[in-house]
């Protein structure tokens, strides 16, 4: 009678000689605290390493667009989530044109509300 093998893998590994790259993904939920067009402070359950690059998906007009990003400071925020200020290493158009966009109808916003108390 044949013995099971212990090793109950389907394909082969390799031992890796030397440096190989690899991308680790750990996707995190987090809140946007404020934006701008050079950066972006965040809310998470993380802290990533000072000048990590990571890859921001925002949703611009309902479609997801990705935005490189470099960790610039984490700091603890309240109710144990961590501040993590991000700047953006490129940022689409897309991104850029929706950030004014935001700052244009805060102005009208502060405008209106100047304008209602005369």
């Amino acid at each position: 009678m044949k013995t099971p093998s212990t090793d109950r893998r389907t394909y082969e590994r390799y031992d890796v000689v030397g440096s190989l790259w690899g991308v680790l993904e750990l996707p995190e939920i987090a809140t946007v605290l404020n934006v701008s067009s050079t950066g972006i402070l965040i809310e998470a359950g993380v802290c990533p390493p000072l000048n990590s690059v990571h890859a921001v998906r925002m949703l611009v007009d309902g479609d997801a667009v990705r935005v490189d990003t470099v960790v610039r400071h984490c700091r603890p925020g309240p109710l144990g989530a961590m501040r993590i200020g991000l700047e953006f290493l490129t940022a689409p158009t897309t991104v850029l044109v929706s950030i004014e966009q935001l700052g244009a109808d805060k102005q009208v916003e502060i405008l209106d509300s100047e304008a209602s108390r005369s």
